[in-house]
């Protein structure tokens, strides 16, 4: 279990509010502060749907907790304290995994399946087709989910999961049918976690969701969004890509100038992917992985091209003026470089692997 601490609770309300840190910080302490003169008059504090606080008599001294000693009671004094009854149910309810299967019609196998999925830590719920299981989506908050071979567009359902930030951390498993190839995509796919392919034991689909589960149960600590999805490389779902980041960087925590920032590098690199990696081949895809944690936004662009002398152009763009290293380039007859240059002035970081076929940018939400 996790600590958190009034740092954190003041920089995470900062973040969804769009508020400078110190001065939630201020707000926070002083709430508390407050609170505790309350309780020490001996008054009740109530917190709508979370929590009611308020002094009883104790039994002894013995009785005497670390938390009244905080607030200076009397040795016969106890804090008495009362969850709201819907968040003491979730609460509870909360060791059990929930997960929802889609089947596309459901039958006999479907009922095994969920059998074999459920147990004491466990919940499942089965829905039919990708519009059932949407809707189910809009109120529910599975921790995983299956979804089964035969569904005509699954990826409706990961991009619907995975492009919002409430929901992204939610695990997705795949099943392809026998022959199914789960890294050939067509179009613009936003992925599952995980994949399995028929045939397969019934117990591995069982050991793959706990392994899901253990995983991002760790991952939820970390992090806030994590979306991946890949495109055939052709202009329009070169645009559609950069359509889809606009709207996750909506939710980023960024200021709305520096998510613009990031949104131009992003549109840069994907177009360079494009164009020079892959060179428009709509046999060929780009690969984008785009992760959110409490201080920084990660988007990492892939192609399948052959990369290219990074160092050359990194360097330049760092050290020389961009109009000027540009210029230079065209005089000596090459071209390029002035893509870069302008991505390194829209993030705080920039990196390509040693091949030059992927590009890390990194933008601090602190510094936006």
């Amino acid at each position: 279990m996790k600590v958190v601490s009034t740092p954190e609770l003041a920089l995470r309300v900062a973040q969804e509010l769009s508020q400078p840190e110190q001065q939630t910080r201020a707000v926070l302490d002083r709430a508390i502060e407050v609170m505790k003169k309350e309780l020490q008059r001996g008054n009740k504090i109530e917190l709508p749907k979370f929590l009611s606080v308020f002094v009883r008599q104790g039994d002894s001294i013995e009785s005497k907790s670390s938390a009244d000693s905080a607030l200076h009671l009397p040795p016969s004094r106890l804090v008495q304290m009362d969850l709201d009854d819907e968040l003491r149910r979730k609460i509870e309810g909360s060791g059990l995994y929930q997960m929802l299967v889609v089947v596309p019609r459901k039958n006999f196998f479907t009922g095994v399946m969920a059998a074999r999925l459920s147990s004491a830590r466990s919940e499942v719920t089965v829905v039919e087709g990708e519009d059932e299981a949407i809707e189910y989506l809009k109120t529910h908050r599975p921790d995983l989910i299956v979804l089964d071979v035969g569904l005509t567009n699954g990826t409706k359902i990961c991009e619907f999961v995975k492009a919002s930030k409430d929901t992204s951390l939610t695990a997705i498993i795949r099943v392809f049918a026998e022959g199914e190839d789960p890294n050939k995509i067509a179009g613009l796919q936003v992925l599952a976690d995980e994949s399995i392919v028929e045939p397969f034991e019934l117990s591995d689909l069982v050991k793959l969701t706990e392994s899901e589960l253990s995983r991002f149960a760790e991952e939820r600590n970390y992090f806030e969004h994590e979306l991946h999805f890949k495109l055939q490389t052709t202009e329009e779902l070169v645009e559609r890509a950069n359509e889809l980041i606009g709207r996750v960087l909506s939710q980023s925590g960024l200021s709305e100038e520096a998510a613009a920032a990031m949104a131009v590098a992003f549109r840069e690199a994907v177009d360079n992917a494009a164009r020079h990696g892959n060179r428009y081949n709509d046999s060929l895809a780009v690969d984008i992985q785009y992760l959110v944690d409490r201080e920084k936004v990660t988007i990492a662009t892939s192609d399948e091209g052959d990369g290219f002398d990074t160092e050359v152009y990194l360097s330049r763009g760092v050290s020389v003026n961009p109009v000027d290293a540009a210029r230079e380039r065209n005089q000596a007859g090459e071209a390029g470089g002035l893509g870069i240059m302008l991505m390194l002035k829209c993030v705080d970081k920039l990196e390509y692997n040693y091949a030059g076929n992927k590009l890390t940018l990194t933008k601090y939400v602190r510094s936006s």
